[in-house]
């Protein structure tokens, strides 16, 4: 995972309020846990999200919620596998479940097509 960052409970908050962060800053974190079968399967699918954008200066992350348990409620992430989207440290959309990549990357073109 070239360019995926693993987020915890410690730098979630860093990556998502930046420091002196200037402009537009757009975050998709992946919701995942080690024992889910589902999140596993999707787990590549996410890899091949974040290569797809690698161009468009959007950083993407993974959050173990058996590892960092708080972050998914905090956000209303009730299952996972979830990606959340979040522009300006605002959570803009969620897509939720274990879906092909085709399906993933409709819906995160269609949201970041909003920003």
């Amino acid at each position: 995972m070239h360019n995926i960052l693993s987020l915890d409970s410690d730098n979630f908050s860093n990556i998502l309020y930046p420091l002196g962060s200037q402009g537009h800053q757009t975050v998709v974190v992946y919701f995942s846990a080690s024992w889910c079968l589902p999140c596993k399967n999707m787990k590549p699918i996410f890899t091949k999200l974040s290569e797809y954008f690698q161009e468009n200066n959007i950083i993407f992350g993974i959050v173990d919620i058996a590892q960092s348990p708080t972050l998914a409620p905090q956000y209303g992430i009730k299952s996972v596998p979830t990606i959340a989207v979040f522009q300006d440290t605002r959570l803009i959309d969620i897509i939720a479940g274990e879906m092909p990549f085709n399906k993933v990357l409709m819906e995160l073109e269609k949201t970041l097509s909003k920003r």
